[in-house]
């Protein structure tokens, strides 16, 4: 098998350069673009040390190697693991996170993301002991799986519970991160037990299994002792089978959810005993926000304030508002008011709201999933903000727009910039943090030409953030981490070149938000201290450091205006912005000068420092015969032909730049398939080669009578395939011109020819409202000599999707063949002559043209859709079908980015049911059901 791998890639490759390195340490594998080679050199040394801590601590290791992905997809902080008894895989993105992060706090980015993701590999990748079922798992992937996975807020708030104990630092100690689930204790808004996994819609529940997850965790370890918690874990993989809850109930002697009460009772009482301990700040509230909003600004002229927006359904909005008392608000509440009580002079009206919602006066929706992010006044009618652009390598890089308040769409102002926050020198110069490849550094950017001139040294593990300058264009603030420092402030004076860090005291922890007050005499942040976060600020002329008293309310941002001091914070409810009332600052006196992070606890097996270690590695190419491999199941239930069943091998490697399957399906209920499956897929860059085989033994007469098959009652049918493409343009936008040949045999007779043709896509989407049009059209030559183009159109308006499509193929030779569902032998990628109709039996009707129309809609996109559909063939409708279906990329829809590194058996999963009825001339009117689920490479 590997010989004949080699074979087809060696014939289908082009000769393409490869470009990605693979480097093998002890007990991983670590792959990744040659763009980004000094990252992994340095996270293949700090991978080792992890995982030598961790088994220490533990007692516990992967039983094999582990992939471990390093990339920069989004060009933002993250990473995520698929636990596996056999083929364990994490992925690192190598963008650090920003100072207002709740991941912020840590020894470096590369340390702790991999620590975390580690802990995710050990902890649930742990082997059944129970033999039979630890068989099953080794030979099927979906299984393996189904027994790794935990309740969420346990897998995320175990590995968030090692992440800070082996380190001192991450969301456990994090002062950000407790002031959130304080203030929540607070307003008695803690999740409940049931909704700890994925929140209840209320502001940042779904972060609550992170933070409340860990401290839950961290509580039963203090309470209870840590073998005990570990336990647990021991017990979930025991030759009795248990779930989480029984293995929990069984260690501790009680449901994790009674204890979860208990820890939530205490929690919340401590959490009130620190709010009455802490001096009050006079405030009232000045505008609340409908769910999140940040970087709230005001215009030059101070008469409209702009902030970004995200409701529930994470749709981003810019939004401008008046910077005045919402007088039309106003009028229509008291006049309601005055119609409640002319209609009923005894009821008793609405009090008003302790602040009217500002009147909006423009919005700007998110373009093409991009986001907003950062938004800055140029002047009173321009802004500029960042958003994420596509690239051809399927990734996304910010970038700089600028939008006309009142007009379309935003203008771009660089390309593959990388830009993160920044301040306006003027209309063709910023200052930003510019962040790729997993550098961070400050540097000005010439927008015309889009030169970038360095500020900072990028060094790798380093992070500068918040980059103010002060409206007199003097002096340039930021703040600046390095791996096992903390966050320090620092200011440049640019007039005489002079840099001084601000020292902050020595229980500082926690930096963000930095912003000038309007005179440029003051630079205000927050820090936190002791959980709690506080506003502070500096005099640059008098290097006097103030502080406010420390506030219950997990602070966001620090606006000033004229002389309003603004303060936004999270709420259950959403953003809220207070003003500050008489402010009673505090000189705060700092006693010696600090760099080192203070560590919240030293653990036994603590890791060592974070070291960058950029020695070199031994590398080599990466290489595609490295498989992982599954057996795989699939199958189908259709009252119009029959019930199948499909079993397959299935391979591929961890960037899935070759995979296959072999594999047969039969009929289980009436004998009328037999098919067999042979499919291989190379992608290189932009590349994509294909070969598929398929064979079949239809016995149509076999299918339901009720609805007329008007072909012969026996069928055999063999195809061999090979085609290839190239795609031009990103991953929103693209064509893709394509070339193959393909032999068909029909009983007896066999075609040979080839195709030429291409598909692409184009789409536009603003959340609200959007358009995608994607074109697939062939031109067959040879004894195949015919057409086939599909045409998909979609369009949403206010979020309602509609979708249409046209399906046009003519064959002067092969008989088009109309009818049956997806199976894999049938479904082949260079099919001219099978049209799929799961509401049909296979082999319904036969003709030389074949036209189709479907027009569907839904109440929101990815949900079962209300569809009508139409087939005509040589000229004559033979039948309409309606009702409702509903088809996903499955593998796709649950295991997001991870599919694309999942291994073999969880990859290229899809799903389709239906239910409708279907109608005809030459047919019964009947009702038909279907369910299917299959791979597709």
């Amino acid at each position: 098998m590997r010989a004949l791998l080699i074979i087809f890639v060696a014939f289908t490759s082009f000769g393409l350069q490869a470009k990605w390195q693979t480097i093998k340490t002890e007990n991983f594998n670590v792959h990744y673009p040659e763009s980004l080679q000094q990252w992994a050199y340095s996270a293949a040394n700090e991978l080792e040390v992890v995982r030598d801590k961790v088994l220490a601590q533990q007692g516990r290791a992967l039983n094999e190697r582990a992939d471990v992905i390093i990339y920069d997809p989004e060009n933002a902080a993250n990473g995520f693991a698929l636990p596996s008894t056999d083929k364990p895989m994490m992925a690192l993105q190598a963008t650090p996170p920003q100072a207002d992060s709740v991941i912020a706090n840590n020894t470096s980015w590369q340390q702790l993301l991999i620590l975390h993701e580690y802990i995710h590999l050990v902890h649930l990748s742990q082997p059944s002991r129970n033999q039979w079922r630890q068989q099953l798992r080794d030979w099927h992937d979906i299984t393996d799986l189904l027994d790794a996975v935990l309740p969420r807020w346990v897998s995320e708030g175990y590995a968030t519970l090692l992440e800070s104990r082996l380190t001192g630092r991450g969301r456990l100690y994090d002062n950000y991160s407790e002031s959130i689930v304080r203030y929540y204790a607070q307003q008695g808004a803690l999740p409940t037990y049931s909704a700890l996994d994925n929140g209840d819609k209320s502001y940042l529940s779904n972060s609550m299994a992170y933070l409340v997850g860990v401290r839950f965790l961290a509580w039963l370890e203090d309470n209870y002792g840590a073998e005990t918690l570990d336990a647990v874990w021991t017990r979930v993989q025991a030759v009795e089978s248990r779930s989480f809850e029984t293995a929990f109930s069984g260690a501790f002697g009680a449901p994790a959810s009674q204890l979860y009460r208990r820890f939530i009772v205490e929690y919340s009482y401590q959490a009130m005993q620190q709010e009455l301990a802490l001096v009050p700040t006079q405030s009232e509230l000045w505008q609340q926000f409908a769910y999140a909003a940040r970087d709230i600004a005001f215009s030059p002229d101070g008469s409209q304030f702009l902030v970004v927006e995200q409701n529930r359904k994470h749709q981003v909005t810019l939004n401008i508002y008046e910077n005045k008392e919402n007088e039309e608000a106003i009028e229509q509440f008291n006049k309601r008011n005055e119609a409640i009580l002319k209609a009923d002079p005894k009821d008793i009206v609405d009090i008003a709201p302790e602040v009217f919602p500002k009147k909006r006066l423009a919005q700007l929706d998110a373009y093409n999933f991009g986001g907003i992010y950062y938004p800055q006044w140029l002047d009173d009618t321009r802004i500029y903000f960042v958003a994420k652009t596509p690239t051809s390598d399927d990734s996304f890089i910010n970038d700089l727009f600028v939008w006309q308040i009142g007009t379309g769409k935003p203008r771009q102002l660089t390309e593959g910039a990388g830009i993160r926050r920044f301040s306006i020198v003027d209309a063709n110069t910023v200052i930003a943090e510019v962040s790729r490849l997993g550098y961070s550094q400050l540097a000005t950017i010439a927008l015309d030409s889009g030169k970038q001139t360095p500020i900072t040294t990028a060094k790798l593990g380093d992070v500068h953030d918040f980059p103010v300058l002060s409206n007199k264009k003097t002096t340039l603030a930021y703040v600046h981490v390095a791996p096992n420092k903390r966050w320090q402030l620092v200011v440049n004076d640019l007039i005489h070149d002079a840099t001084e860090i601000v020292y902050l005291p020595k229980l500082h922890q926690y930096l963000s938000g930095l912003t000038w007050s309007h005179d440029d005499d003051k630079l205000y942040f927050i820090s936190g201290v002791g959980g709690h976060l506080a506003v502070m600020r500096y005099d640059v002329a008098s290097n006097v450091l103030e502080t406010l008293p420390a506030s219950a309310k997990p602070l966001e941002q620090i606006i000033t205006h004229s002389q309003q001091l603004l303060v936004s914070y999270a709420t259950p409810e959403g953003i809220k912005v207070d003003q500050i009332i008489s402010p009673a600052w505090r000189t705060v006196s700092v006693l010696e000068q600090v760099d080192e992070a203070v560590q919240k606890e030293q653990h036994p097996h603590q890791l060592p420092a974070a070291k960058i270690d950029q020695t070199a590695q031994p590398n080599s190419d990466y290489s595609v015969f490295e498989q992982s491999y599954s057996a795989v199941l699939s199958g189908a239930l259709n009252n119009a032909s029959f019930d199948s069943l499909g079993v397959a091998l299935k391979g591929q490697d961890v960037l899935r730049q070759l995979a296959w399957q072999l594999g047969a399906e039969k009929s289980i209920n009436n004998g009328a398939l037999m098919g067999a499956f042979a499919q291989l897929e190379y992608r290189h860059e932009n590349w994509k080669t294909t070969f598929d085989a398929g064979y079949q033994e239809l016995e149509a007469d076999k299918q339901p009578r009720s609805l007329q098959v008007n072909t012969s009652n026996e069928s055999s049918f063999k195809q061999f395939a090979l085609s290839s493409s190239y795609r031009f343009g990103e991953v929103l936008n693209y064509l893709a011109p394509e070339l193959g040949v393909i032999r068909v045999q029909h009983d007896e007779k066999t075609w040979n020819g080839g195709r030429y043709g291409f598909n692409g896509r184009t789409m536009w989407d603003t959340q609200q409202y959007g358009v995608a049009l994607q074109v697939s059209a062939a031109q067959w030559l040879g004894e195949l000599d015919g057409f086939d183009y599909q045409l998909n159109l979609f369009a949403k308006a206010w979020q309602i999707p509609f979708y249409a499509s046209v399906d046009s193929r003519y064959s002067s030779e092969l008989p088009l063949s109309v009818g049956g569902g997806a199976l894999t032998s049938t479904n082949i990628s260079n099919g001219l002559h099978v049209i799929s109709e799961p509401m049909l039996p296979h082999l319904f009707a036969t003709g030389s043209r074949y036209l189709g129309y479907e027009f569907a809609t839904s109440w929101q996109q990815g949900k079962p859709k209300l569809f009508y559909k139409q087939h005509q063939l040589d000229g004559e409708v033979i039948g309409q079908n309606y009702g409702i279906n509903m088809r996903l990329p499955l593998s796709r829809v649950i295991l997001d980015k991870a599919a694309d590194f999942a291994p073999a058996g969880l990859t290229d999963l899809q799903f389709s049911a239906g239910i409708g009825r279907v109608e005809g001339h030459n047919m019964t009117n009947e009702n038909r059901v279907w369910f299917s689920v299959w791979y597709e490479l």
